[in-house]
């Protein structure tokens, strides 16, 4: 090959390599699970086509969790089957995370050593292990929205409309990643430069904070517009005050709170805790590491580089301290308070999540650190080659303190097909009269034979294209956190006093009661013998009953409540007018004085 072909030929960039990174990082951590098959464990549920309905939209009076992110898989899904749909954006958390801090480095071996840790931490499996994907994939748009920022911040031409752009696509993933991103944001675009900021430079951030803050409240409308309108016993009371102490940061490695949300773990359900980090050395050699490359940048002072690093190192720590709050003597009583008595504030009850823009700060550091690695082999005097080869092995350490996550954390996390049953009684509940459904044991997780029996939560209110009533109890190994709907709690008191259960059932809406005959229960939560009179359907392990027509329910909320959605229809518009308005200024800009 000529020399002038090899200067010619492309060369994979900083996003690039991240991207690869991250590729391969989610190929070794899923393994069997990218199969054919559905990944179905705690909160991870996806079917063959999630319909478009009111609690899709999150307009059926519930608390708005999952919108709009079950909006885009329910469209997705109609085009292609769910499973293929689980495994993209599984993949898509690993690959946009390793491109996205990848972005924020100088060099390739910084790139490729951040997005490493990015894409293998104690956060991402965590969180991949209870199902939490939405957060998961907003964790992933935070480094681009952190650049974004910073363009802005620099006073780049496209800074604005990409800011918007990933405001946006931060919005798609849910509540969790929206208010992560609205974080990262506001601090890039607030920390103070070198040099002061003039007058009119001030009023300059001052409408960029608008423009962000403008387009964020639209982007993120279909789900805070419905839960203004949710009933205040669905979002706050006794329920949520016992879920601060259930959902607070918890210690999975021997280093207490503050060393393992440092390491990036520190999840409440232990069931999901990573295998390995519980072992003293490893997880002490992690948190040596990543105090070793927040160290190593902070006495750098690479924070002064960019607004980018800066912004994101008070967000980290900001972060850092809302996941740790709860854990500490006083902060449980001011976490319970906010999340209690304030709109909005259970935001902040699983406050663990927040750890992942502390994350991301130490994925950054420690690109930075494995730089410097390089950069001192080649003052000692090695070659180019061997200084690149011993920053390349300080950049595996991830790897080597996080075994537990290779192979879909060996083997644990496979793929499975729904039973032929499922679909023969989605189709029979189809085709019969309107009405509600109730799935009974009433409990809220199952453990199915066909998913080697795993906790999952109960996949039916996915599956059936109507309304579907559930016990949405939490019930949790030291306690039982109640939940939100008022008619699962009338069902629940009903089964407790053994009252007219069938009473209770119709006053909710239901007409049809789909009985799991596969799953244990006992009579604190099995249906009464009195409602099983009339069967509609058989299938294995299913059986349907018909309790005759329920009552009529008063009508919902009117046309209003979609008002969210057009928000965020309305957001694309903000956007089209500000590329119209960037085009123009690289014009101006572009014109010889």
């Amino acid at each position: 090959m000529t020399t002038t072909a090899m200067a010619t030929r492309p060369r994979l960039g900083v996003r690039g390599v991240g991207a690869l990174v991250g590729l391969l990082s989610g190929v070794l951590a899923l393994g069997p699970a990218l199969r054919p098959g559905y990944l179905l464990f705690y909160d991870m549920v996806f079917v063959p086509r999630l319909d478009l309905s009111d609690r899709t939209l999150g307009v059926d009076g519930s608390v708005p969790r999952a919108v709009p992110n079950d909006l885009v898989v329910a469209l997705a899904s109609h085009v292609v089957p769910g499973w293929v749909v689980q495994k993209a954006l599984l993949l898509l958390v690993f690959v946009g995370v390793g491109a996205g801090v990848g972005g924020l480095m100088s060099s390739r071996l910084g790139a490729g050593a951040a997005a490493l840790f990015a894409s293998w931490n104690a956060y991402l499996a965590e969180r991949l292990a209870i199902g939490h994907w939405g957060f998961l994939l907003g964790y992933a748009a935070l480094p681009f929205l952190v650049a974004a920022a910073s363009d802005v911040h620099l006073g780049r031409a496209r800074g604005r409309l990409r800011l918007g752009v990933w405001t946006v696509v931060t919005a798609l993933t849910g509540s969790t990643g929206a208010i992560l991103g609205l974080i990262v944001t506001l601090a890039v675009l607030l920390v103070p430069t070198r040099s002061q900021p003039s007058g009119l430079r001030r009023v300059r951030l001052g409408r960029e904070i608008g423009w962000a803050l403008l387009v964020f409240v639209f982007a993120n409308a279909p789900w805070w517009f419905p839960f203004l309108f949710v009933a205040p016993s669905a979002s706050t009371g006794a329920g949520d005050s016992a879920g601060v102490t259930a959902f607070m940061s918890r210690a999975d490695t021997s280093w207490g709170v503050l060393g393992s949300l440092l390491t990036g773990g520190g999840i409440w359900n232990a069931g999901t805790w990573t295998p390995g980090r519980s072992s003293a050395v490893v997880s002490g050699v992690a948190l040596l590491v990543v105090l070793g490359c927040v160290g190593y940048a902070g006495w750098a002072r690479a924070w002064r580089r960019s607004p980018a690093y800066a912004g994101l190192a008070v967000a980290g720590v900001v972060s850092l301290i809302i996941a740790g709050a709860s854990a500490v003597p006083g902060g449980r009583q001011l976490v319970t308070a906010v999340v209690t008595d304030l709109p909005g504030g259970g935001l902040l009850r699983d406050s663990q999540k927040f750890v992942a823009v502390w994350v991301l700060l130490v994925a950054v550091c420690a690109g930075l650190l494995v730089e410097k690695v390089r950069d001192l082999g080649r003052k000692v005097g090695a070659d180019r080659t061997a200084a690149v080869g011993v920053g390349l092995l300080v950049a595996l350490w991830p790897l080597v303190v996080l075994t537990g996550l290779a192979w879909g954390e060996g083997g644990r996390w496979s793929a499975v097909t729904y039973p032929t049953s499922y679909t023969a009684v989605r189709d029979r509940v189809a085709a019969l009269p309107p009405g509600a459904v109730a799935v009974f044991p009433w409990t809220l997780y199952r453990r199915y034979a066909f998913d080697h029996d795993q906790v999952v939560l109960d996949p039916w209110q996915r599956l059936l294209d109507r309304r579907v009533v559930v016990n949405d109890d939490l019930p949790l190994s030291s306690q039982v956190v109640r939940g939100e709907s008022t008619d699962a709690a009338r069902i629940t008191t009903a089964l407790e006093r053994r009252t007219d259960v069938r009473a209770a059932l119709q006053a909710a809406g239901v007409r049809y009661v789909l009985v799991e005959t596969d799953q244990p229960s006992d009579p604190a939560t099995a249906l009464p013998s009195a409602l099983r009179a009339n069967p509609v359907a058989r299938e294995a392990g299913l059986t349907l009953y018909d309790l005759g027509p329920a009552p009529r329910l008063p009508a919902g909320p009117g046309p209003w409540r979609y008002l969210g959605l057009v928000g965020l229809a309305v957001t694309p518009l903000l956007l089209v007018r500000e590329v119209t308005a960037t085009r123009r200024n690289v014009v101006t800009e572009e014109l010889p004085a």
